[in-house]
């Protein structure tokens, strides 16, 4: 346990992958960190990539998400956006970080007690358990392989460990985000033109079925538009309001609402679940850019000359759904 400690203070570039399962759910996650002293915030340069399709890139004054699966890179305002230093500290926080880790085995070195020598996936380690975690350090190599997080009576997070490499070479690129060729590149942060009293940016979706449909097809006569994916609760809440819209305005507007969870049997089960009647149609990272979309649901009025007379977020609901309610009673 000395050796690593000593190992998991002392290092300048680290790097390794982690599989963390919660719930019977399975996170793959790969780390390159390299120490900075110079770096305003956290200190350190990172690379951090999640199941395969998601990359967080931070070096110096540079902070990108690579969404591969939405073809979106999500670029930080750092110069201007006082939230920055709290987005780097979220993204390093999670449990299957060695950092994070090291912090809570130097604070408990007091506590840990030796259990006993077992196995892990054939190899021979210790075991050790300090606070709610149990460790378990390689025999050879004193690195850990494992280790159990207890977070409370009936929840286990288990984490586990592979090819960690200490203090190899790693150059600045390693930590700056690729240009990806058709990707749609927006700033998180940065200050937008106010979309009310807009034209509305023409967009081109697929239907759940495939068929392309545009804003352009729904042109001389106002439109209610949703934005909103199938795991969140507001979405769901807001969703008796959005048929209430459908059925009383039916004559007089178009109804169209964009599902965001980029996955079809996702959008298509919950349009099931929910018996959803009105349009739904396929979102994409062009359209989140553009209506500039930063929590669901998010929706707008449209009249029938193209422009955006309202915009609202949140639950259709309470004082929200009244103003909407007479925004659509008024529009033409």
């Amino acid at each position: 346990m000395a050796k690593a400690l000593d190992t998991l203070n002392n290092w300048q570039t680290l790097s390794y992958a982690v599989a963390t399962t919660k719930a019977e759910r399975t996170l793959t996650t790969t780390y390159k960190l390299k120490k900075v002293l110079y770096e305003p915030y956290i200190r350190l340069f990172f690379y951090k990539e999640m199941n395969g399709n998601i990359g967080v890139y931070h070096k110096l004054n540079s902070l990108a998400v690579v969404e591969d699966k939405k073809k979106k890179i999500s670029i930080f305002d750092v110069g201007n956006d006082r939230s920055v230093p709290k987005y780097l500290e979220l993204y390093m926080a999670d449990d299957n970080n060695l950092i994070n880790l090291t912090g809570y085995l130097n604070s408990k070195k007091n506590e840990i007690q030796f259990v006993e020598e077992e196995k892990v996936d054939g190899e021979k380690t210790y075991c050790y358990t300090f606070g709610n975690y149990k460790l378990w350090l390689d025999v050879n190599t004193s690195l850990p392989v494992k280790y159990e997080i207890a977070a409370n009576t009936s929840k286990l997070i288990s984490i586990s460990l592979k090819n960690i490499i200490f203090d190899s070479r790693m150059t600045d690129e390693v930590f700056t985000h690729p240009q990806k060729e058709g990707y749609v590149t927006s700033m998180v942060g940065a200050k937008t033109e106010p979309l009310l009293n807009t034209m509305a940016k023409d967009w081109e979706l697929k239907d759940l079925e495939g068929s392309s449909i545009t804003l352009n097809d729904f042109k001389g006569k106002p439109l209610f538009l949703e934005a909103w994916i199938s795991t969140c609760d507001h979405c769901a809440a807001s969703m008796p309001a959005v048929k209430k819209i459908a059925s009383n305005f039916s004559s007089k507007l178009n109804v169209v609402t964009v599902n965001f969870d980029y996955d079809l049997p996702s959008a298509k089960a919950a349009v099931k679940e929910h018996v959803i009647e009105y349009q739904v149609l396929q979102g994409d990272a062009l359209f989140d850019k553009n209506y500039d979309l930063r929590s669901f649901p998010s929706y707008f009025v449209i009249n029938s000359a193209g422009k955006i007379v309202y915009s609202e977020r949140g639950t259709i609901e309470g004082r929200k759904q009244k103003v909407l309610l007479e925004v659509l009673n008024s529009v033409e």
